[in-house]
């Protein structure tokens, strides 16, 4: 339903936060806010501009957060139709201030998380080398790029944190380090990757989006779609393993305790 064209058009009148429950435990408690009290792996809910005050029910996903109400016993939840009139209807409520072109970009908690979910998600990552004194000019910069028709929705934008990416380069082939917009193709598991194009921070807002899309044409061209079971099959295989933050696995009753058998699948606290 994501990749829907009705469904991306509803989702433009909305901020489209992505909670990171395994690397983050204020995130990793809003998912049990939204499951009255249990924690799986996905949650989701629509929320007032203050995000806080639930406009919707909330659920595993869209259509149980969105189901009218007056389905049967063992209802998998609203139609995808019905999930875009009702996101469309409650977007009606509410009329947009300030300009798209100004809208806070995107950063992860880590260089490694970023990677692993560009990786997942089959995008390229846009990551910012940067110190913190200037990240304001380059954010200024890439607003514009970022909200562009050609560009919205097609990357992930990371910004280096001096500490916990100071070893970001140790992985990605022809990096150097240096300061600038640094765009990286993860590997098949999001572990490594390599840099397609460096530019400096000096770079215009019209030479980030060419370069982008340079990129990323390039990179359409010659990556394979994954297919879910075999790649998860072939990572097992190889022994690949990503450590989160948290705890791995879900607490589907609630208690407060990771359910026994998810867990037990792999050593130590990561998620494989």
């Amino acid at each position: 339903m994501f990749s829907t064209e009705e469904f991306i058009a509803a989702s433009r009148y909305y901020v489209c936060v992505r909670l990171e429950s395994f690397e983050n435990q204020e995130h990793h408690d809003m998912v049990r806010t939204f499951l009255r009290g249990a924690f799986a792996n996905t949650a989701f809910c629509l929320l007032a501009p203050d995000g806080q005050t639930r406009l919707s029910g909330s659920g595993r996903g869209p259509s149980q957060a969105l189901t009218p109400g007056r389905r049967g016993p063992g209802s998998t939840g609203a139609a995808d139709g019905q999930v875009v009139t009702e996101m469309s209807s409650i977007a009606k409520q509410f009329k947009p201030r300030g300009d798209l072109k100004d809208q806070t970009v995107q950063d992860f908690h880590t260089f490694r998380q970023a990677l692993n979910v560009a990786s997942a998600d089959q995008r390229l990552l846009i990551f910012v080398v940067v110190s913190e004194a200037g990240r304001s000019q380059a954010e200024a910069a890439l607003k514009p790029v970022m909200a562009d028709e050609a560009i919205i929705g097609r990357f992930h934008v990371d910004f280096a944190d001096k500490e916990a990416d100071k070893h970001w380069a140790d992985e990605i082939k022809k990096s150097n380090s240096q300061p600038g917009y640094v765009i990286i193709r993860a590997d098949q598991f999001g572990q490594s990757g390599s840099v397609m194009k460096q530019l400096p921070l000096s770079a215009s807002s019209e030479q980030i989006k060419e370069a982008l899309l340079m990129s990323n044409e390039l990179f359409a061209a010659s990556e394979e779609r994954k297919d879910y079971g075999d790649h998860v099959s072939l990572g097992r295989r190889e022994g690949i393993y990503f450590e989160n933050e948290m705890p791995y696995g879900e607490d589907r009753n609630g208690d407060g305790v990771i359910d026994s058998g998810g867990a037990t699948r792999s050593k130590g606290k990561g998620r494989p």
